[in-house]
């Protein structure tokens, strides 16, 4: 058939549908097939109901044999059906007399159940409050005495470490002496050797300098070891080809691998190969040298790198002091004052010493975040106990490392070391003066003796021309020209 539309004619694979018509004619085939199928159908269904309806009369007297006992058979296998069809019906009917009887059974079990947890909630809800008041009041009491165990144990925990922090100090001979005629009114010792202010460095030798530094830096780090608490700034102690202490900025503490010591090869010192398999391994960062080998005038001429570096090490070191006794409640004076930040023996004597003396705390408690901090002076000194030791890296008590701990050590606002360093640096360049006596040479000396000769003339000759009565007056030294103000004096 051909499409009353596009006008061409229907092909199912070749050409698609285009329109109605088009699927129509696609149709048309499957239609005409259903209508075959179905006339046959009614013609078999026909059929068969005349073949029925012939089996279903009635045998007559004169029918045949066959027929009779075909009739009989019929009539057997309706009756067997029916039979069946009873039996099933039957069964069906048993299995939901059956359901029915369990599913009363269950219902009257629930109701039982049911009834028996009304009565235990009933017996249970009768005095449920003082029941739930006093298992309250048994856990708080609980928690209270797990608590003050808690906290007993802490205090205990921390007197140790303060004890040990203070024999560590003493061993090392950490002492403060009184100093007479000098603006500050203590110095203080780290064995026999002086703990230098770092204002008046280029004073001191480099063997006093290196002597105290390495000693400082060990017992910090004793104590650091004792206190369970990490430094920012990390420090290296002397050992095996390492020879002596060094210091790390803040931002390579505690973040790399093993290093040399400043000065040698890392292939010879890890024991890397000829083949130079460590060549190509990334530079580490450069520790900070707490030792000279020059005093610090010298060193600032001839190495001005190893000069700051030094400066750094210094003032890093200062910084970890500062650090400590902040976070162990140990005042150390204006925390954005230089002076009071590097001051190392006073600092370090108060942290390790000062204040297991003393029986307080020197400095005041930061509350955390959310207490109510009491008025100034209004803190009764006979309830507060030695602070040293009590907020650490090592116990899950008064951990640094959680929210409150980090709270508080973010409340420790000091200056940066890099800033200390500058200021340091400054200082001691300040306070580089010219010498206060002037060595003069053998040529110089004698031009002094011929005007001191002149000088002695001219006072005989004044002595020759007074009166009898000026006689006994002891004569006035007249300056000569050149020596108004200053005196050039031979070096001894």
């Amino acid at each position: 058939m051909s499409c009353d539309i596009c006008g061409r004619p229907h092909h199912a694979q070749r050409l698609p549908f285009l329109c109605a018509v088009d699927a129509r004619n696609h149709c048309y085939d499957g239609r005409m097939k259903n209508a075959f199928a179905l006339l046959e159908n009614e013609k078999l269904q026909k059929e068969i109901g005349e073949i029925v309806k012939s089996s279903e009369n009635e045998i007559r007297p004169g029918d045949s044999a066959p027929n009779h006992t075909i009739a009989m058979r019929y009539s057997l296998s309706e009756q067997r059906a029916a039979e069946d069809r009873t039996s099933r019906i039957i069964e069906q009917a048993d299995r939901l007399k059956a359901e029915v009887a369990a599913a009363r059974e269950e219902i009257e079990r629930r109701r039982a159940v049911i009834a028996r947890r009304k009565a235990e909630l009933a017996s249970a809800s009768n005095g449920l409050a003082a029941r739930r008041a006093r298992q309250l009041e048994d856990t708080e009491r609980s928690i209270q005495s797990l608590n003050f165990k808690w906290e007993r144990s802490a205090d205990g925990m921390a007197r140790t470490r303060a004890f040990l922090c203070m024999e560590a100090a003493k061993l090392f001979g950490l002492r403060r002496l009184k100093k007479s005629n000098s603006p500050s009114p203590y110095e203080y010792r780290i064995g026999s050797v002086t703990i230098t202010d770092l204002s008046s460095m280029h004073s001191a030798s480099p063997e006093q300098l290196s002597t105290w530094l390495a000693n400082v830096a060990h017992i910090l780090s004793l104590a650091s070891y004792y206190l369970a608490i990490r430094l920012p700034a990390e420090l290296t102690l002397p050992h095996r080809d390492y020879p002596r202490p060094t210091i790390f900025n803040l931002v390579s503490s505690y973040r790399h691998d093993d290093i040399a010591f400043p000065g040698t090869s890392p292939s010879s010192h890890f024991g890397g190969g000829p083949d130079g398999s460590n060549n190509n391994a990334p530079p580490g960062p450069r520790p900070r040298p707490l030792y000279v080998d020059k005093t610090l005038p010298v060193l600032a001429k001839e190495d001005p790198a190893t000069y700051s570096m030094f400066l750094e090490a210094v003032t890093l070191l200062a910084y970890d002091v500062s650090w400590a006794c902040c976070t162990q409640g140990v005042s150390i004076g204006d925390r954005s004052a230089f002076e009071d930040v590097c001051h190392i023996g006073r600092n370090l004597y108060n942290l390790l010493i000062g204040q297991q003396l003393l029986g307080v705390p020197t400095g005041k408690r930061y509350p955390s975040p959310g207490s109510v901090d009491k008025k100034d002076g209004q803190e009764d000194a006979a309830s507060m106990t030695s602070w040293v030791g009590r907020y650490s890296h090592g116990t899950a008590r008064n951990f640094l490392g959680g929210a409150e701990g980090a709270d508080f050590v973010k409340s420790i606002k000091l200056p940066g070391p890099l800033k200390l360093a500058d200021k340091l640096k400054t200082k001691l360049s300040s306070e580089v003066t010219a010498p206060d006596w002037e060595v003069l040479q053998e040529d110089a000396w004698a031009e002094v003796e011929d005007e001191a000769d002149g000088i002695d003339a001219r006072q005989d000759k004044m002595k020759n021309g007074k009166v009898a009565g000026d006689s006994n007056k002891e004569p006035r030294a007249v300056s000569g020209s050149g020596t108004s103000g200053w005196t050039k004096v031979k070096s001894r």
